[in-house]
């Protein structure tokens, strides 16, 4: 079952992945740490770039699905509460539709803002539906909460916009890691 939920994901969000590294903007020998990776399409297009990818997923099938496209990137089974990186080692983030399931939200953010380098940015790109369905908020609602939870842990100039994949259907969501 695990596989053809990781297929069925890997077909369906291809787009908004390929959007999500567009978005980013990685040069290659940076590190770019990919939260909630799933079947690994964002690592594997990373990885393609020349970029020194690190991922945490918490599912033992993703991880394997992933590999699979990446044999090269760093894969851990984690969250993203917990990350076992180096304080501000890491020159960007990406998120595809995992955000939204990080417990607890505010200890996540906080992590994330830990490993990212000052300047750094985390990217992500969130389905309305799953948003709603995760955090009982819409959208815009949602983005607000998100803003001002950067914001106090030191991601600041946080934006958002309409993603052009899956026809605007998608959140984008910008925060950039404030410098020291």
């Amino acid at each position: 079952m695990g596989r053809y939920i990781a297929k069925k994901m890997a077909d369906g969000n291809a787009e908004t992945e390929a959007e999500a590294v567009e978005e980013l903007a990685a040069a290659p020998g940076t590190t770019v740490l990919v939260l909630g990776f799933g079947p690994g399409v964002g690592v594997a297009l990373l990885a393609a770039r020349g970029i020194d990818v690190v991922g945490v997923d918490p599912s033992a099938v993703m991880v394997e699905e992933a590999r699979r496209r990446a044999p090269t990137a760093r894969l851990l089974r984690a969250t993203a509460d917990r990350l076992d990186l180096a304080d501000a080692s890491v020159d960007g983030a990406i998120a595809v539709n995992s955000i939204q399931l990080w417990k607890p939200f505010e200890a996540s953010v906080a992590e994330v803002a830990r490993v990212l380098r000052p300047g750094a940015r985390l990217v992500t790109y969130t389905h309305d539906w799953a948003i709603k369905m995760s955090t009982r908020r819409e959208a815009d609602d949602w983005v607000a909460h998100a803003a001002a939870v950067c914001a106090e842990r030191g991601l600041v100039d946080a934006r958002s916009w309409r993603a052009q994949a899956e026809d605007g259907r998608s959140v984008a969501f910008c925060a950039t890691r404030a410098a020291c």
